[in-house]
């Protein structure tokens, strides 16, 4: 429990007289340097958290992104985190994440996570980058099991990202079931976002006795398998074959939980198990790193400088963990690596451009709907405006001065009529009934006050208890660990549920 720290107030002591001039000069001084203070370091201005990166510290260090930090920490470059959407959570205050979308009719964009998935792979990617841009696509609402079949909200959903700046999506879940369901729309969907220029990264699956699931298992797709804390393949609690790409870390971390109000949460973290679920998250953030350390190369160079300089960097795949585990200082850093002109994956269609979409732009086709229209597709984003942190940082700022300004103005003001009433005494003039002394007002503006939205209100999310069946986010069995579905509430629109999601 929080204790709150109440000051003990200051003995006061007499203070030597100054002129009112110095007086309201120096606070005005002390205005502008606090202001200039909270500028330069917006942390102040918003309460931060640490516990995040500290207990989860073992993950970018298995991966080496620190020295990959010495290049980049993935600025510039766009992550769509297709999932449950995203929650508010002080790890994300000084973070970029734009508003993005969701299928469901009634939101406006991707801030509405009721189950925590997304909120927790996207504190993956930024574990891994923590300065990349995150585009929260809300596809699921995690509540119901989807049944194994994606619908066309959802590959309107993912081609919305691609159209609206994308340059690496993740898609945290799977989907089992007979190839020739995967066909048609399936296809078309993934190999549009590749033929668009973007990387797709999908989690292979959690279950080791099924085979690798939609999307990883599609060509193209950079599918991740998880390992533990040791770098080890995680054959108990992971889904492995051919179809993967490369592994990550998928062992127990520490993730967020939903700050909504109407969720009831009293926690900010719980241990989760991990699952490939946060190894594609992790992924993710890598290929952003390796992205912007080297913004003149295509998604086709990026997936192959990811596959090159995994596990021993001699670029040859196994048929368990693919290339081995995801090395962020050597994507980033690495020299000589051959370059390549097409996807080094293949494609799901099986050639380039066979979505009839193309990265320049120049499209026979028009975009989808979803890009197109704003009223089906949700707000249009851009750039840093839609960093809520950004927008919040900069109003504390202008308040703060203006509240500092304020009372040095005050300050200023009080003395000046005390001066003249001590001249008054001093020095009387003539007796004016009808014009006495002016009352200079000094109105106090008001505490500036802040919380991360308001007490928590009935309702409850469980990360805990029974590891979910075939149906749904499954996890490994760990018994208590893993993501259970909130409880039953009010209708939250129409929703679904892979049939393996990979998550624990």
């Amino acid at each position: 429990m929080a204790t709150p720290l109440t000051p003990i107030p200051p003995q006061i002591s007499p203070a030597p007289r100054r002129s009112a001039s110095r007086v309201a000069i120096g606070a005005g001084f002390a205005a502008v340097a606090t202001a200039a203070v909270i500028a330069a370091t917006p942390g102040l201005a918003v309460a931060q958290d640490a516990t995040y990166v500290a207990d989860n510290g073992w993950v970018p260090e298995l991966v080496q992104a620190p020295a990959a930090w010495d290049t980049t920490k993935g600025k510039g470059i766009t992550v769509a985190v297709v999932d449950t959407g995203i929650s508010e959570h002080p790890f994300f205050d000084d973070k970029d994440i734009l508003d993005g979308y969701s299928v469901i009719d009634s939101e406006e964009n991707g801030w509405n996570d009721t189950d925590g998935h997304g909120t927790a792979v996207t504190a993956g990617v930024l574990l891994a980058a923590p300065e990349a841009t995150i585009l929260p696509v809300r596809i699921d609402t995690g509540a119901t099991d989807f049944g194994g079949a994606l619908g066309s909200s959802e590959f309107e959903a993912l081609r919305w990202a691609v159209d609206n700046g994308a340059d690496v999506l993740v898609a945290p879940w799977g989907i089992t079931g007979a190839d020739s369901v995967f066909t048609g729309e399936y296809l078309e969907t993934l190999q549009y976002i590749i033929d668009k220029g973007a990387v797709i990264v999908a989690g292979a699956g959690n279950d080791p006795a099924e085979e690798v699931s939609y999307p990883a298992r599609i060509p193209g797709v950079v599918a991740v398998t998880g390992t533990d804390r040791n770098g080890n393949i995680f054959y108990d609690y992971t889904t492995t074959g051919p179809e993967v790409a490369v592994s990550a870390p998928a062992d127990a971390m520490t993730a967020p939980v939903p700050q909504d109000a109407s969720l009831g949460n009293t926690e900010l973290y719980r241990e989760i198990g991990g699952g490939t679920s946060m190894g594609s998250g992790v992924v993710g953030g890598v290929a952003a790193l390796t992205w912007a350390a080297h913004p003149d190369l295509d998604a086709n160079n990026v997936i192959q400088r990811l596959i090159q300089t995994a596990g021993d960097g001699s670029g040859t795949k196994g048929d368990d963990a693919g290339y081995g585990l995801v090395n962020a200082d050597q994507a980033v850093n690495a020299d000589g690596i051959e370059e390549v002109s097409e996807n080094p994956l293949g494609y799901p269609m099986g050639e380039a451009g066979a979505s009839g979409a193309s990265p320049d732009g120049e499209d026979p086709e028009e975009p989808a709907e979803s890009g197109a229209d704003a009223e089906s597709a949700g707000p249009a984003i851009g750039g840093t405006e839609g960093n809520k942190e950004s927008n919040l940082s900069t109003i504390i700022v202008i308040a703060a001065a203006v509240v500092l300004i304020g009372a040095a103005i005050a300050v200023w003001l009080v003395l000046r009529g005390r001066g003249r009433k001590a001249a008054a005494a001093e020095e009387p003039g003539p007796f004016n009934p009808t014009n006495g002394p002016v009352q200079s007002g000094y109105h106090q503006p008001p505490g500036m006050q802040q919380q991360y939205g308001g007490a928590p209100m009935g309702g409850g999310q469980n990360y805990g208890g029974q590891t979910p069946g075939p149906q749904g986010y499954s996890s490994p069995p760990r018994g208590q660990q893993g993501y259970n579905p909130p409880p039953t509430g009010p209708d939250q629109g129409a929703t679904w549920r892979p049939s393996d999601p990979n998550r624990q």
